[in-house]
C-alpha cells in the first residue's frame, strides 16, 4: 500500500526547476508516484505514462549494464546513488542522465521513498546544433582576436594622446609652481 506523499515533498517538487521523481520502494517494482513538470519536459513523457511505472521505462539498447548494476547495488546496500546512465526520451532520442537517487528511510530504517534527481549531460558531437554552436563560437573568437588587434592599436594611439595631454598638463602645473 502506497503512503501519502507529505505536503513538504509535494511543494518541493512543484516549485523546483530541477527534474525530480519520487518512487515508493514499498510497492512492487518501486514505481513512480510523483514527478514534476521539469521531469516531464525533459523526458517527453506525461504523468499518465510515467506514474505507476519503474523508471526503467526510460532505458533502452544503449543503457549501460554497469550503470544499472550500480543502482541495484546501491539500493541493496541502502546507499544514495550517483550514476551517469543513458536514458531515452519518449521520442526515442537518447540522453545521458546524471542521476541522483536519495532514499528516505522510516524510523525502522526501511526505505520509505526514493527521490530521483535528473541532470542531462550533453553528448558532444550528438547534435547538428553543437556543430553550429562550435562554428559560431570559433567565428566569434576570431572576431574577438581581430578586434583585440584593432583595440590594441587604438589604445596605443589613445595612450599616446593621453600621454601627451598628461605630459602637457604636468608641465603646465610645474610652470605654475615655479611661477608661484
Amino acid at each position: 500500500m502506497s503512503l501519502e506523499v507529505p505536503s513538504i515533498i509535494h511543494d518541493f517538487f512543484t516549485n523546483s526547476q530541477i527534474p525530480l521523481t519520487l518512487s515508493d520502494p514499498q510497492l512492487p517494482d518501486d514505481p513512480l508516484i510523483l514527478a514534476n513538470e521539469s521531469f516531464y519536459r525533459m523526458t517527453g513523457y506525461t504523468a499518465a505514462e510515467a506514474l505507476g511505472s519503474n523508471c526503467r521505462f526510460m532505458q533502452g539498447n544503449g543503457t549501460q549494464k554497469s550503470s544499472r548494476n550500480i543502482i541495484k547495488g546501491d539500493f541493496a546496500a541502502s546507499r544514495d546513488t550517483k550514476v551517469l546512465i543513458r536514458n531515452y526520451r519518449k521520442s526515442g532520442e537518447p540522453f545521458d542522465n546524471y542521476l541522483f537517487i536519495f532514499t528516505v528511510f522510516d524510523r525502522a530504517d526501511r526505505p520509505l521513498f526514493r527521490i530521483g534527481s535528473q541532470f542531462e549531460v550533453p553528448i558532444i558531437n550528438r547534435a547538428h546544433e553543437f556543430e553550429t554552436h562550435a562554428t559560431s563560437l570559433l567565428d566569434g573568437l576570431n572576431a574577438v582576436n581581430e578586434s583585440q588587434d584593432m583595440a590594441r592599436n587604438q589604445m596605443i594611439d589613445t595612450g599616446e594622446l593621453v600621454g601627451t595631454s598628461v605630459k602637457t598638463l604636468l608641465m603646465a602645473r610645474l610652470e605654475n609652481l615655479r611661477a608661484s
